[in-house]
């Protein structure tokens, strides 16, 4: 298991360790909080690697100790000092300190599947931001989905890249099944990895993620007593509408 979850973790990397689009919004909004930043499904460090070099006290918890484990390699001594990561449930942890930012990047928040769950992020989230702290939650709008009846499950090519670490010619195929009744998307992603030899191997990875509007997220955060700031629609900072391929909404705790 701890094997296939290090390997899972290098094939995000491989996936979408590049993406660099939403930096700049989380630097500019660490600069308005000014004070220690918490990031929620850190992951492999994407985000939270860069702040911690521009200067940042940065925390990170997430539940794959693997992906945390690869960000600390990437981390290196650099920024020891500045880059603080734990295994940790978003739904329920406890840090003993409080934030001026939290922030949950790249649809971390989908994974949230029940209102119950979503509330006892938020609630968590209350609990450690510092009177005035900012909470920053980045969503794939209900729009960006296709919620149609019935409709068939097709195979996506989503991109074939050479792995810098074991060499192989890496294909990502992605399956997404979606449920209107509960605005839950099941994405299977197939890995199928040929070495120079030609061997292939394929790993499989599910998962289910929940989308949810932007008005149902503005009364999950006044049930979690955090009050509106923004809505924006890109990471621009863009009004949200209906064409936005971002749902990026921004509150703070009173």
């Amino acid at each position: 298991m701890a094997d296939r979850e290090a390997e899972l973790a290098a094939l995000y990397d491989l996936d979408a360790g590049d993406f660099d689009d939403d930096l700049a919004l989380y630097e500019n909004l660490a600069r308005r909080a000014d004070g220690p930043l918490l990031e929620l499904g850190a992951g492999t460090g994407r985000v939270a690697i860069p702040l911690a070099r521009a200067g940042f006290e940065v925390w990170g918890i997430d539940a794959s100790e693997a992906m945390l484990a690869r960000a600390c390699c990437k981390a290196g001594e650099e920024v020891a000092g500045r880059l603080h990561l734990a295994p940790g449930d978003m739904r329920d942890f406890e840090l003993e300190r409080g934030f001026a930012l939290i922030f949950a990047a790249f649809g971390t928040f989908h994974q949230l599947i029940t209102t119950d769950e979503q509330l006892a992020c938020l609630r968590c989230v209350r609990s450690h931001l510092a009177p005035g702290g900012l909470f920053v939650c980045d969503l794939r709008p209900l729009q960006f989905e296709s919620w149609e009846r019935g409709a068939s499950v097709p195979l996506y090519h989503d991109w074939t890249r050479v792995s810098p670490e074991t060499g192989e010619t890496v294909t990502k195929l992605r399956a997404v099944s979606a449920d209107i009744a509960t605005q839950v998307v099941r994405e299977t992603a197939f890995y199928d990895c040929v070495a120079s030899d030609g061997g292939l191997r394929r790993v499989v990875a599910t998962l289910d993620q929940r989308f949810t509007t932007r008005y149902e997220l503005e009364g999950l955060m006044e049930r979690a007593s955090l009050a509106l700031e923004q809505v924006y629609g890109s990471y621009d900072l863009d009004p949200y509408d209906e064409s936005s391929e971002h749902l990026i909404v921004v509150v703070r705790r009173p």
